[in-house]
């Protein structure tokens, strides 16, 4: 018997260091409980949500969440003025945990 093989995954990760453009046509909130990197107690916060319909110009199904307020400041900005959806955003990350950092523009 066969193992099938893992779909791929239905959200977008960004890692350090690296870029990606994404168009999303929804955006919302959810509370979710993560494990603190540095205590490694549980807590609940608050993320947002991105309904992705593209990722580096290939048409998709996903979501990306933030959990950075600076981030969120600056997507929830972007949404105000109208230019969140159906744009293409360069989103890149640098740094790790509660270094992490978004460097969110248009193109």
């Amino acid at each position: 018997m066969t193992t099938p093989e893992l779909p791929p995954p239905n959200f977008v990760k960004i890692n350090p260091g690296q870029c990606k453009i994404l168009m999303f046509d929804d955006m919302w909130y959810e509370k979710r409980k993560i494990r603190d990197p540095k205590s490694g107690k549980i807590k609940t916060v608050t993320a947002m949500v991105l309904h992705v319909i593209r990722e580096d110009g290939l048409e998709v199904d996903k979501t990306f969440s933030v959990v950075s307020y600076k981030a969120m400041q600056t997507l929830a900005a972007l949404a105000r003025k109208g230019w969140l959806y159906a744009r293409n955003i360069k989103i890149c990350v640098y740094g790790e945990d509660f270094a992490r950092e978004y460097q969110i523009e248009l193109v």
